[in-house]
């Protein structure tokens, strides 16, 4: 299991470049689990089951035929997250950026890529040019599947 990071600041395309690579690294054969950091979220209703037990005191997995949810008290420690979901052959974070794993920088302004530099940058996702990083388009999103794949297959 290798875990990469997506990073960048709000509004710059991070989970649009996501949502438009997951498809190519699973054709590619891996299985792929996107974790997304946020400040405060709810994915449960008061008063149903699944709520009423996490209020007990205890974390809740809530499974049906086609999806898995789990709500635990761990918090955001990455670490722990990718000990639990460690089957999974890539873990992508959308954020996280203070976990200084290796990354893929996705800006609007190239000066604003000296706040990403916890971690290695594989590459800048950017209209414009970055001094001293590969830098990609946006739309290129073959090439940028391709540097992910070469980090994960010991390229990079």
């Amino acid at each position: 299991m290798k875990v990469l990071s997506i990073v960048g600041n709000s509004k710059t395309g991070k989970t649009s470049l996501i949502e438009r690579l997951v498809p190519i690294l699973k054709n590619r054969g891996l299985s792929v689990l996107v974790v997304k950091h946020a400040l405060d979220f709810e994915i449960d209703r008061e008063g149903k089951d699944s709520w009423r037990i996490f209020n007990a005191g205890v974390d809740v997995a809530i499974a049906s035929k086609s999806k898995l949810a789990f709500v635990s008290r761990m918090g955001d420690d990455l670490n722990k997250i990718c000990s639990i979901f460690n089957f999974y052959d890539l873990i992508i974070t959308e954020g996280f950026n203070s976990a200084c794993k290796d990354r893929i920088v996705v800006l609007k302004n190239p000066e604003e890529v000296e706040r990403f530099k916890c971690g290695r940058i594989l590459a800048v996702v950017c209209d414009d040019d970055v001094e001293g990083f590969r830098t990609l388009r946006p739309d290129k999103i073959e090439e940028i599947a391709e540097v992910i794949l070469n980090w994960f297959y010991g390229g990079l």
